[in-house]
């Protein structure tokens, strides 16, 4: 109920402060569990997912000393955030055991895999935990890649791509999960959250030439 009465009161706000269209939003499944790995620039990505995506409600891990101020940490836990120590050196279990739990709940849950805020996201290596979380709890995972840094007050565009089986695809089907296989099932991760960002610049340039090979044409007529 927090969550949808925060979403209701800040929904028209968040459209004015974080104009963002979504490409893609029918890749998204509507139901069942599911893991949405985007890239991560600023602390504005995790808001603008939750109110563009809203019919979805996504669970989102956030570094621990966020939640030391109480109120700040009711609010967060109440829009779906869960705390995680990104310091400690083996991991932190209890937001391991928190995000395998949610999965097989079957909620969606959203995971930065490059494990901080970057400022390009193309040629960074991916932290194991969406290939770990997606073959432990067989999720789909969802890529997406945020065009451009998501600044207020800036326009922006989400590409949402479609669901990766990682569990089902013949190289992990009946394998231990080792760092190998977590290195190969991250690398398709990666390779598919690329792809979005290619296509989008690729279609956008295309669409450019044909606008100019049609006003060539116009200007041929004319003359």
């Amino acid at each position: 109920m927090f969550f949808y009465f925060w979403l209701i009161v800040l929904y028209i706000p968040l459209l004015l402060i974080y104009p963002c269209r979504v490409i893609g939003k029918k890749n998204l499944p509507k139901k069942g569990r599911l893991i949405f790995s985007a890239n991560h620039q600023t602390l504005n990505d995790p808001i603008i997912i939750a109110y563009k995506l809203c019919k979805r409600r996504f669970r989102f891990m956030a570094k621990a000393p966020l939640f030391k101020n109480k109120i700040a940490g009711a609010i967060l836990k109440g829009m779906g955030a869960y705390p995680v120590d990104n310091k400690s050196a083996t991991g932190d279990i209890t937001a391991i055991k928190t995000t395998m739990k949610h999965l097989k709940e079957e909620r969606a849950v959203c995971i930065f895999p490059e494990g901080a805020r970057l400022k390009s996201s193309e040629n960074n290596q991916l932290k194991h935990g969406v290939a770990l979380f997606s073959l432990k709890t067989k999720s789909p995972i969802v890529p997406a890649y945020f065009v451009k840094k998501t600044n207020a007050f800036t326009f922006n565009t989400l590409l949402v791509g479609k669901p990766i089986e990682l569990y089902n695809m013949e190289e992990f089907k009946d394998k231990k999960i080792d760092r190998e296989v977590l290195e190969q099932a991250s690398k398709i991760v990666k390779k598919e959250m690329n792809a979005l960002y290619k296509n989008y610049l690729k279609e956008k340039e295309d669409k450019k030439k044909k606008k100019l090979e049609k006003k060539l044409k116009k200007n041929k007529k004319l003359k």
